[in-house]
Order: C-alpha cells, then sequence, then structure tokens
C-alpha cells in the first residue's frame, strides 16, 4: 500500500509517516525538501499506484487572508480534487481543534472552509488537539521550552485557557484507521483528543514538575500581548509565535464535539 503525505517533515506529519511506514506502507513524501508545496501544481504528483493521501501541510507564510486563502484552501481543494481525480481511494485531511462554525482566528477560518471542500468530496477531517509526544514540536515543544526556562515566566491571562490534548501516536493510529478501506468515512469533522479541559497553566506545570522544577507565573493582559506580537509582526522581527494564534487561543471553541462516527473505534490517552 501507497500513501501520499504531505507536510511529512513537520512534527503531525512526520509522526503519521513514522506510522505509516511502520505497518509497512510506502510513503511518498511531499514537502519543501522535497520540492513540493501547496503552490506546486498536484498534477505533478506521481499518483500511480497512491492508495491514501494525508494532507498535513500549511503554509504560516502567507501575509493576509487573501493570500492565506488563496494558498491554504484554494491549494487544499485543488490537490484533494486532483488526488481523487486520479483514483486515490481515501483522503484524510488534517484540520485543527481551532477549525469551528463562527472561529476567529484566520487559521481556524481557513481549515474550516478546507474542512467543508473536503467533507464533500468524501474525504474524512480530523481536528487534532494540541499534539504532545516523547520528542514534541510546535507549540508542545514551546512550552517545554518555557517549562525549563526558569522560575518566573509570563503568562497569557490567569492562563486558564483550555487545551485538549493528543498524543502523537494515538493520532497516527487513527488517521492510519480512517485510510483503511474497510472504515467508513466520517461525514463531520472529528474532533482527536482527549475529552478533557486542561488549563494552559496546568500544562506547564506538570511539564516543570516532569523536570523537577518549580514555575510562578506572571499575568499579562492577552490584548498587550496581542499588541507586541502585532507590532513585532509590522516591523518583520521574529516573534515567540503568531498574534493570530493568540486569538485562536482566547477565542475558543466553547464546545467541541468528542463523538466518534459510528464503525470508528479509538482511543486517545489522558495528558499526565
Amino acid at each position: 500500500m501507497r500513501c501520499a503525505i504531505t507536510g511529512s517533515t513537520g512534527y503531525v506529519g512526520s509522526a503519521i509517516a513514522r506510522h505509516f511506514e511502520a505497518q509497512g506502507w510506502e510513503v511518498l513524501h511531499l514537502n519543501r525538501r522535497a520540492g513540493w508545496d501547496l503552490n506546486a501544481d498536484p498534477e505533478k504528483i506521481a499518483w500511480g499506484n497512491v492508495d491514501a493521501l494525508v494532507h498535513c501541510a500549511y503554509d504560516f507564510r502567507s501575509a493576509g487572508w487573501e493570500e492565506m486563502r488563496r494558498v491554504n484552501v484554494d491549494g487544499s481543494v485543488r490537490l484533494l480534487k486532483t488526488a481523487r481525480r486520479h483514483g486515490v481511494s481515501r483522503a484524510v485531511f488534517i484540520s485543527s481543534v481551532s477549525a469551528f462554525a463562527g472561529c476567529r482566528s484566520l487559521y481556524g477560518k481557513a481549515k474550516t472552509l478546507t474542512e467543508n471542500a473536503a467533507l464533500q468530496m468524501g474525504c474524512a477531517a480530523v481536528r487534532p488537539g494540541l499534539v504532545y509526544g516523547a520528542k514534541p514540536g510546535g507549540m508542545m515543544a514551546a512550552l517545554e521550552r518555557a517549562a525549563g526556562a526558569g522560575k518566573l515566566l509570563p503568562m497569557i491571562g490567569d492562563g486558564s485557557y483550555p487545551q485538549y490534548l493528543v498524543h502523537d501516536e494515538d493520532l497516527a493510529r487513527f488517521v492510519f484507521l480512517l485510510c483503511q478501506r474497510e472504515t467508513p468515512v466520517p461525514a463531520f469533522p472529528v474532533t482527536a483528543a482527549y475529552p478533557e479541559k486542561v488549563p494552559l497553566r496546568d500544562i506547564i506545570r506538570r511539564i516543570a514538575a516532569r523536570k523537577e522544577r518549580e514555575v510562578r507565573f506572571i499575568p499579562i493582559p492577552w490584548r498587550l500581548i496581542y499588541l507586541g506580537l502585532k507590532t513585532l509582526e509590522a516591523l518583520r522581527l521574529p516573534a515567540p509565535f503568531r498574534s493570530d494564534s493568540l486569538i485562536g487561543m482566547v477565542y475558543q471553541n466553547a464546545a467541541p464535539d468528542f463523538a466518534l462516527p459510528p464503525g470508528v473505534n479509538a482511543s486517545f490517552r489522558r495528558f499526565e
């Protein structure tokens, strides 16, 4: 069996690729290192004998909503349509728990639009929570660094913003399940995470405890942090994270749906 995986050098994409390869599948790696991105013509992909597509890639370099929509939404839809046209029987779009009706972050809006198109094409859409693992990447890696940085840490507000977590191995196993021909294709976006609200401050405290460290937080109003991030972005200076990510954290989905579709059995471990 052969699976094409976009964004396979990223944290989530590489975890999924490792799982497929461990199950004996051949993986077609589609990433910038291999000369592919969302601006590329999907007709040039070697679709021969590809049984499944897992679309993880997202281009964060886009400046402004119009470019973000052109690259990430239109590019993703073009990719999924081309895969279907070439006979790829299963396709899974990796969305985000930040995607939901009425979301305010541009990232969440782009993911939601792509979800809608993917579902109309008979593809599965998966909304992972905050992904963690033995060798974390992305946001979790940033939290690991913060937990080990010092005793006093700046915190967004009071740190109560809840997170829903998913282990990278559980996510990869779930995506692999959805790529099996006998698994029903979910008709709605499926949230892949353990259904426990874990406040941001508690995540950092648990990480610090594993490192045998104690941390104290300095609350900073989120609007002040947002202003600082926007200023850095306007000056094209490095920032710890994107201002749009902060909006996604502040204005979250108040009630994510963790229901699994009929015929799909999966489990997600609790974050310890």
